[in-house]
């Protein structure tokens, strides 16, 4: 039988793997059993960007909140940080131009992913103030 060129690749180079996907191929409970692993893992993943997703509209939020001046609890450099990780995510102007395949949004993650974890004790203080508020 002849084999695909990374068939043949993957047991030269990695034939212990090789063996193990010939293993799960061949066998239908192992293959459940991986894809089982693999759809747990992607649901965590969905969950941990829907939890980045439901912040951002909490520091949308604040920013409004502040705005309107409802609320007041905030620092000046929690909103400059928030204003300008926003402005820059929206921004075409880049650091790594989002046309660069893999790497294009990673300045983008990283820029909100400092910004959450930087302003997260006033995302605590905001949440409060909001759920006071709606009592």
């Amino acid at each position: 039988m002849k084999t695909s060129f990374l068939s043949g690749w993957l047991q030269r180079f990695y034939p212990e793997t090789s063996l193990k996907v010939q293993d799960v191929l061949a066998s239908s409970v192992l293959l459940e059993k991986t894809a089982h692993a693999v759809y747990s893992k992607l649901e965590n993943y969905v969950q941990r960007y829907a939890d980045v997703a439901a912040r951002i509209k909490d520091v949308t939020r604040l920013l409004d909140a502040w705005r309107n001046k409802g609320y007041e609890g905030v620092s000046y450099s929690t909103l400059f940080i928030c204003t300008f990780v926003l402005l820059y995510v929206v921004s075409p102007v880049d650091i790594v131009p989002e046309f660069i395949p893999f790497i294009g949004g990673l300045d983008d993650i990283l820029l909100i992913g400092w910004m959450l974890k930087t302003i997260d004790s006033e995302l605590v203080k905001f949440r409060a103030w909001e759920q006071a508020q709606s009592v």
